[in-house]
């Protein structure tokens, strides 16, 4: 009778079916063997399947990518991924900050203390400086002036950078890396196709952007080789 119905049912338990002579505790373990074995079955193919899968657009790598383990992938893996695949596709107008936070000299302002003070409370660094035309003509940079040497009559247009460099709105962030790069500056005016003034991006915006991230690092030394060799990375 036992062997009837095991053989009528595929999920007879084999082991309630067996002789009184086997005792509980060893019925147990042989579930137990059993189920092991059944768990290693399907872990091999999940792991044979994975291995064998193959994303066939963005968004199925994506999931992929979610599905991987954080022992193989980290969270600051993921965001360096994620940021990468669309480092190309997203345009420069995502971390622009629009015109009107921008504050403006005129190249025959003089920086006195009003108007220093009135530049240090906005809380930048960087200030465009426009000429008689209304058009910006260089930057004036507080965290690198040397105000022992500013004199009161001196204006601004013969202390002010005058390598100033301009990105269109439209640029993907890739472009405007770039564009970064080739200007040596850290930072950029944008514009649009008509050259009106939007706004203004900053270089290290942009590598948040890049690596899905903020990159903190609290050294402050790097100009001294000595304090660099002798920094503790860990």
């Amino acid at each position: 009778m036992t062997k009837l119905v095991a053989a009528l049912d595929p999920h007879f338990d084999k082991y309630r079916a067996n002789p009184v002579s086997i005792s509980k505790e060893q019925a147990d373990r042989a579930r137990e063997k059993e189920e092991k074995k059944f768990q290693k079955q399907v872990d091999d193919a999940v792991k044979r399947e994975l291995k064998d899968y193959t994303p066939k657009n963005e968004k199925e790598l994506v999931q992929l990518l979610r599905r991987t383990p954080r022992e193989v992938l980290s969270v600051k893996q993921r965001n360096l991924i994620s940021g990468a695949m669309s480092f190309d596709k997203r345009k420069a107008i995502l971390i622009t900050m629009p015109k009107d936070d921008i504050t403006f000299l005129k190249d025959t302002d003089f920086l006195g203390p009003l108007n220093l003070d009135k530049l240090y409370k906005t809380g930048d660094t960087v200030f465009p400086v426009l000429n008689k035309n209304k058009r910006v003509c260089g930057l004036i940079r507080t965290d690198k002036l040397d105000l022992l040497h500013i004199e009161k009559n001196q204006p601004v247009i013969k202390i002010m950078e005058h390598n100033v460099a301009f990105a269109r709105e439209d640029y993907t962030l890739e472009q405007l890396l770039a564009a970064f790069l080739r200007a040596r500056t850290d930072y950029m005016l944008i514009i649009n196709a008509d050259e009106q003034l939007v706004g203004y991006a900053e270089l290290n915006t942009l590598i948040s952007v890049l690596f899905n991230r903020e990159i903190k690092d609290d050294f402050e030394s790097d100009d001294s080789s000595l304090l660099v060799s002798r920094r503790d990375l860990v």
